[in-house]
Order: structure tokens, then sequence, then C-alpha cells
């Protein structure tokens, strides 16, 4: 796993922890539920609970602690940005359960792809998007590309960071305060950029065709999802806990 920031913690960290073994359809719910109580959620104490919450489900997942920081230190700058708005706009108080909130929400999200191998993110989104095929929305295609941003987008920042460096050893500063040089430092980025990033989807297109890929027709699974006790508990906590939130408020 590459340590380049906020993207990078996108990435499935192989492991055999509870999170793990989990059926992917069943943290969907419960992270779904999790976040709907979240965001709904006006005291500090029930947000603080819920990143306890949170941060139980990273230990219990046994990532490393190092991902933990890399998923804050992403997201600080924007953080604080907002914090200081919050502050001048509605208090301390109020600043500090949008912290809480954004902490709580970018670990579950971490915990779920971190968690779940991508093979696994778009077979278990395939299968819950399934009843949308009688209203017409084509949801192989949603779930295939769910899945190619979520790996795609680590890979891209890994090519960001190679040109950079390959442009510094060559000379290139970047960092320039007038405007003119700004403007030129992102062309000798995104030229670059955006040439890998064609020959890599070209490269996946090809790869797709010649497995017979056709968007909207009907697909096998490699991996056969099956519901067992520990998701069914999880899949009842999903449940229930909407209505914990609602009776705690």
């Amino acid at each position: 796993m590459s340590s380049f920031g906020a993207l990078s913690t996108l990435q499935y960290v192989p492991g055999d922890s509870f999170l793990h073994r989990l059926d992917p359809r069943s943290k969907y719910g419960f992270v779904a539920s999790y976040s709907i109580s979240l965001v709904t959620s006006n005291s500090f104490t029930a947000s603080l609970i819920y990143t306890l919450v949170a941060l139980f489900l990273f230990l219990l997942s046994k990532l490393r602690l190092y991902l933990l920081w890399e998923n804050i230190r992403g997201f600080l700058v924007f953080m604080i940005i907002l914090s200081y708005f919050q502050i001048a706009l509605n208090g301390v108080e109020t600043a500090a359960l949008m912290m809480l909130k954004m902490i709580s929400f970018i670990l579950m999200v971490t915990l779920l792809l971190s968690t779940t191998p991508p093979e696994k993110q778009m077979e278990g989104l395939r299968n819950l998007l399934s009843p949308l095929r009688r209203l017409g929305v084509k949801t192989e295609s949603c779930a295939v590309m769910f899945t190619i941003a979520v790996i795609y987008l680590p890979l891209l920042l890994e090519d960001l960071m190679r040109i950079m460096q390959a442009q510094r050893v060559r000379g290139v500063q970047y960092g320039r305060w007038n405007l003119a040089g700004r403007g030129r430092d992102m062309i000798l980025l995104l030229t670059p950029l955006l040439l890998t990033t064609f020959r890599r989807a070209e490269r996946l297109s090809d790869a797709m065709e010649s497995r017979c890929f056709r968007p909207g027709s009907e697909r096998t699974a490699f991996y056969q999802l099956k519901l067992g006790k520990c998701d069914i508990i999880v899949l009842i906590l999903a449940l229930v806990l909407p209505f914990i939130h609602l009776s705690s408020e």
C-alpha cells in the first residue's frame, strides 16, 4: 500500500480480521445506517459515541495505526478551514461537532474500502442494486464504474507523484507565486498525466473486451456471496441503530 495521502487509504488491505470476513452487503448496510444516524445527530455526546465506535471498529479490523493518521492528514487542511468558518458563524461547539462527524465518516468509509476486496465490493453493490433493474437502471454499469474509481484513484495519484519526482530530477521547480508560472507548472503536470491515464484506460478497455464484458448483460460471479450469522447480526444492528438514535435525541 502506498503512502500518498488520503487517496491511498481507498486501497484494500489484506487481512483476516472479523471485518475482513464479513459479507460486503452487511458492511454496506451498516455503513449506510451509521452514516444516516451520524449526519442527523445534533448531540455532541452522541457524535462522540459514534466516533468511539468507529475507532473501536478500526482497532477490531487490525489495520495499522499509521493508516488512521493518513486518513485524517489527507483532509486536515479542509477540516481546519471548515472549522474556522464554523467557529466564526456558530461557535466552538458546532465546529467540534462537525469535526467529530467528519472524522467518524472518514474512518467508516476507510474501514469499508480497506477491509473489502474490490471484486467483492462490486459484487455486493451489484446485488444490492439489482432491484433497480426493473426501473431501467443499469446497475451493472454503476457497479463497474464505482469499482474502477476506487481502484484507479490511488493509481492516478501514484502516477502524479512519479511524474513530479521525474520532473524535479530534470530541474523543474514547483511552487511559483506568479500566475503564469503556476499555469506552466500545471500544464507540465497535466500533459503526461493525461497521456498516462488514457493509456491505462485503453489497456483496461482492451482487457475487458477480451474477457467478453458487455455493459448491461447478465454476468456470473466468481465470488458467491453468502450471509452468515455474523452478517445477520450486523444487519440487525444496522436496522436497530436509527431507532436507538431517534430515541436518544
